[in-house]
């Protein structure tokens, strides 16, 4: 059977374009075998539901992942792309957050408390809106990035989260 090359260049290029927005499935394995997987390309997987406590993270592409009512308690997402990820109803309770990306994240049925969040970028977040009634005891904010140029500058003496408009 003879294949018009410009039409095989088509066909093969359909293919790459699918499976570049795909998760590698043996990311997805080695972290549920093993608990942990970082800098690995996590990006637009299920992993609802999944107890991922403790689980090492870190620098990997969660962006578009669905972590919907996950455990990731105490888990290490420093440096991680969760941008568009669900995060709905999951515990990130003491997880390290710092310098993740969470744009396009919304944060509302999370729990929070106790995170490493500094650094984070958030920058889609109305602080006012977004965190208002989160439990953020012992949240670490300072460096997060938010809406209309507010960012975190660590706890200051009498209350609030130091977060304020950035004058340049």
């Amino acid at each position: 059977m003879h294949v018009p090359i410009g039409r095989l260049l088509v066909l093969l290029l359909c293919s790459v374009s699918l499976q570049a927005g795909a998760f590698e499935q043996a990311d997805q394995t080695r972290l549920l075998d093993s608990g942990g997987c970082e800098r690995c390309d996590l990006s637009d997987s299920d992993l609802s539901g999944r107890p991922l406590a403790n689980a090492s993270l870190a620098d990997s592409n969660l962006s578009g992942s669905n972590l919907s009512n996950s455990n990731l308690r105490y888990a290490n997402l420093t440096g991680a792309d969760l941008t568009q990820a669900r995060l709905d109803g999951a515990d990130l309770s003491g997880a390290r957050l710092r310098g993740a990306r969470l744009y396009g994240v919304d944060l509302s049925q999370t729990r929070l408390a106790g995170a490493d969040m500094r650094d984070t970028d958030m920058s889609h977040m109305d602080i006012d809106l977004a965190l208002e009634f989160l439990d953020l005891t012992g949240v670490l904010l300072e460096g997060a990035q938010f809406k209309d140029g507010v960012r975190c500058a660590g706890l200051p003496e009498k209350g609030g989260w130091g977060c304020a408009a950035v004058v340049e």
